[in-house]
C-alpha cells in the first residue's frame, strides 16, 4: 500500500526527468532559441539557410532540412527491430517516408514525435 501511495511522487519525478532531458538540446543562440546540434549554423545564416530568407514568416520547407540530413541515413538509423519495423519515426506505417519533419522536429521550440498522438512507443535517441 505504501507503494502506491509513493507511485505518484515517483511518476511526477520521472516526468520531469524526461522533460529535462528533452529540453536539453534547445539553448540560446544570441536572441534565439535553437537546437545545440545545429550550433553552428548560428553565425548569422542560420535563418537563410533553413527558410531561405534573413526574415522567416513560415516553416522552412523539408528539403531545407534534407540538404543536411539524408532521408535514407535516417531511416537506417532509426530502423526498428523485427516486428516493429514499421515503428520507424521515418518510415512508417502510416506515412512511409513523407511526414514533414517540423511534425516532430521543431528549431526553435520544444517539440514531441508525432506518433505519440495515439501510440506509446519509445524513441530513446528522439533529440526534441
Amino acid at each position: 500500500m505504501k507503494f502506491l501511495r509513493t507511485l505518484p511522487a515517483l511518476l511526477i519525478g520521472l516526468v520531469a526527468v524526461v522533460t529535462a532531458a528533452q529540453e536539453s538540446t534547445l539553448i540560446t543562440h544570441g536572441d534565439l532559441q535553437g537546437r545545440s546540434y545545429h550550433k553552428a549554423l548560428y553565425g548569422g545564416k542560420a535563418c537563410v539557410a533553413c527558410h531561405g530568407t534573413t526574415e522567416p514568416v513560415t516553416l522552412p520547407p523539408d528539403n531545407a532540412c534534407e540538404k543536411c540530413h539524408r532521408i535514407e541515413k535516417l531511416v537506417a538509423a532509426t530502423a526498428r527491430k523485427a516486428g516493429e519495423e514499421w515503428q520507424n519515426p521515418h518510415d512508417n506505417l502510416h506515412w512511409g517516408r513523407d511526414v514533414p519533419c517540423m511534425e516532430c522536429h521543431g528549431e526553435h521550440q520544444q517539440s514531441k514525435p508525432l506518433c505519440q498522438g495515439c501510440h506509446s512507443f519509445e524513441y530513446p535517441n528522439y533529440k526534441p
